[in-house]
């Protein structure tokens, strides 16, 4: 397997387990906005739910941070059995990523992605988008640890 193989292949797990279609970010986002800020109106919710970026372009970055990371410090023997398809193998793959996004390193990220896309939003917006980008790594990673056990 190549190393560009190699990169898509783990690209791929990850934004598969990561990402939606717009129809449920849109959803998820507008849920997620009414629990934290109960006291918003409709048009609102509207107003703040256009401002979060897509979360899908996030990820994506961060994929890529994380597929780059793992080659810099993984045997290219580890990796390769890793890229054989597996229920185990995707499993191990998205628990090493949620290790990687709960890192003191990417919480830097982070919040500097979230400065980024928000920079012309006010800091309560760009304060929920940080949130709902958290809460959403902490399902991933909940639902993940859920298959895991299921795999056992």
């Amino acid at each position: 397997m190549q190393e560009s193989e190699i990169r898509e292949y783990i690209h791929s797990i990850v934004m598969e387990r990561c990402t939606h279609n717009e129809e449920a970010r849109t959803d998820a986002l507008k849920e997620f906005i009414i629990m934290t800020m109960p006291n918003l109106d409709d048009q609102a919710v509207e107003t703040v739910k256009t401002m979060i970026p897509p979360i899908t372009a996030l990820y994506d970055k961060w994929a890529h941070m994380f597929v780059d990371r793992l080659l810099e410090t993984v045997p290219r023997e580890q990796i390769l059995e890793l890229c054989k398809d597996s229920p185990d193998n995707k499993s191990t793959l998205l628990l090493v990523y949620i290790m990687f996004m709960e890192s003191e390193r990417m919480e830097k990220q982070i919040a500097d992605d979230i400065a980024e896309y928000s920079k012309t939003q006010d800091d309560e917006a760009g304060n929920l988008a940080s949130e709902y980008i958290r809460a959403k790594l902490m399902q991933i990673a909940e639902k993940q640890k859920a298959v895991d056990k299921n795999l056992q």
